[in-house]
């Protein structure tokens, strides 16, 4: 199993999503945590990396965790440890890493574009 943590930013019916090494599916932006790091540690590292944000750690509150299908890899599991914000940031006007090749705002409607575990973190929030 792949544990990742994550940035869950919400504005309506959509989610900022991210789209890495021009692969088909978006996900949230976010990433692997480093031996040593609290999860926090790695979620700020991360989106740093990624979206050239740097996150607040005072304004970062636990959301849930989900699992679900990784992506792209195949019979792999990874379990999202998500997180959100208080914190006033201007997602318009981020600039992204090589590593993202674009960054969107997707309704979750938009299923075909959405990694696996994403539409299971979606599946849970609308249930509860």
């Amino acid at each position: 199993m792949i544990t990742c943590v994550c940035l869950v930013v919400e504005k309506g019916d959509a989610l900022l999503l991210v789209q890495a090494r021009d692969r088909a599916k978006y996900y949230f932006p976010g990433g692997k945590i480093e031996e040593g790091e609290t999860y926090e540690q790695a979620l700020i590292r991360e989106i740093d990396e990624e979206l050239n944000v740097t996150l607040n750690p005072n304004k970062l509150s636990y959301i849930n965790t989900v699992i679900g299908e990784a992506y792209p890899q195949k019979n792999t599991l990874t379990k999202l440890i998500c997180y959100k914000t208080t914190d006033t940031i201007d997602w318009e006007n981020i600039r992204s890493c090589n590593e993202i090749t674009a960054v969107k705002w997707m309704s979750k409607s938009e299923t075909e574009h959405i990694a696996p575990a994403v539409l299971t973190w979606i599946e849970q929030i609308e249930k509860a």
